[in-house]
């Protein structure tokens, strides 16, 4: 997969809320980030690429039943980051 269309908006974004990016998993490339809600439970957000579109999947869940997703045009990435990650914080999924 790749992530080089991504990776400038994740980066800002993760920099700017002091967040880790996770960049592997089981061998494969992967972005992704855990965030902390109100309540201290922990929220996966991880992102998918989708580049024939120049768009990109924003999942994120609870690692148990909550599940959500967004698609957004690369340009919009940083701000929809930014969004997802205060309605995380602010416990509005649970």
């Amino acid at each position: 997969m790749d992530f080089t269309k991504v990776d400038n908006s994740f980066n800002a974004w993760a920099s700017s809320s002091d967040i880790f990016i996770q960049r592997e998993y089981k061998g494969e490339d992967v972005r992704s980030a855990d965030i902390l809600d109100i309540n201290e439970k922990k929220w996966q957000l991880w992102l998918v690429p989708v580049n024939d579109e120049n768009a990109c999947v924003i999942h994120y869940w609870d690692y148990k039943k909550v599940s959500r997703h967004a698609k957004v045009a690369i340009s919009e990435l940083l701000s929809e980051l930014s969004k997802i990650e205060a309605i995380i914080r602010a416990g509005e999924l649970t």
